[in-house]
């Protein structure tokens, strides 16, 4: 049976697909984009996270480690030797003032389907179901296929969120048994989502269009962060891909935030943009609007944002 690294579970969620839904997070991914809202998904290890203002300064954790990940000063001053953590828990468990948690826990598809079937009552009625997300999923295939495949087989609604980058063939085999894909468009010109994400987008824009061309149904979702992407150019191609893909349903645009800089600094890591959402709307020429929002294509509605 496979297992799935996951780190995070969250039941109740609204804003992934439609309706009341169960969203697993999965770790792992291919992108190292610089904004990004989950920095503790990135690597597929289990990875220490430390909230300093927790912290009582006991010394229980240094205690038990083997790895001397912990080092607890004479003023009780708490370092953190992150690269050390070979995930063993041991630390975790012996915080009483919860300072401490580790992020990616094994689960097997049917433990996660035990807690998915708990809330069958309201994806009935709202239309909901399970969405898996990530980092991203496809990092971990076979289990995703697995855990897919079984809550589909129970008449679970799915929707797997994807950047897109992953090989077509493994899109098609798993095409059956998804619902909606909620499909990441983060930048239009492929230099610069190089350059912010790692990669290029020549292989998302490929598999975006095979997705819809095979009639899978698709929400495109489109982080908009001041500075990089909110511009003409790439509103411009939102709007364009809506109208050439009619298995586009829905366009969400998410605005930026920076709740991720705590967390990167939880897990010993440096936040890659710099500056506050208000800085950078600031220093951009154009009007940036203050809340992200749904387009609907077909509905009439226009994509606009107004750009000088």
């Amino acid at each position: 049976m496979s297992k799935l690294t996951i780190f995070d579970l969250q039941r109740f969620a609204l804003h992934d697909g439609p309706g009341i839904r169960t969203t697993v997070f999965l770790k792992g991914c291919p992108l190292d984009c610089i904004w990004c809202h989950n920095p503790e998904s990135k690597s597929m290890a289990p990875q220490l996270g430390f909230l300093a203002k927790n912290c009582t300064g006991c010394g229980r954790c240094a205690a038990v480690c083997k790895e001397k990940v912990h080092f607890i000063g004479n003023t009780r001053e708490h370092k953190v030797a992150f690269e050390k953590c070979r995930g063993m828990r041991s630390c975790v468990k012996a915080c009483p003032g919860h300072a401490l948690k580790l992020y990616g826990e094994e689960k097997a598809p049917e433990e996660i389907l035990e807690i998915v079937r708990k809330d069958r009552d309201f994806y009935e009625r709202s239309g909901g179901g399970l969405t898996v997300s990530g980092g991203e999923p496809m990092m971990q295939f076979e289990g995703l296929k697995e855990l897919l495949n079984k809550a589909k087989k129970e008449g679970f609604h799915v929707c797997l969120d994807t950047c897109g980058q992953a090989a077509e063939k493994q899109y098609r085999e798993i095409s059956e048994v998804v619902d909606i894909f909620l499909f990441d468009y983060k930048l239009t010109d492929p230099e610069a989502h190089r350059r912010y994400t790692g990669v290029g987008n020549e292989r998302i824009l490929e598999n975006l269009k095979m997705l819809c061309e095979t009639g899978q149904d698709v929400y495109l979702r489109c982080p908009i962060i001041p500075g990089i992407n909110d511009n003409e150019e790439h509103y411009r191609a939102i709007a364009e891909l809506s109208r050439k893909y009619q298995k586009i349903r829905k366009v969400n645009l998410m605005m930026y935030h920076d709740m991720a800089k705590g967390k990167a600094q939880q897990i010993g890591k440096n936040y890659g943009l710099k500056g506050s959402p208000d800085d950078r709307r600031s220093k951009k020429k154009g009007n940036l609007p203050e809340g992200g929002g749904t387009w609907m294509p077909g509905s009439g509605r226009k994509l606009t944002r107004k750009v000088h």
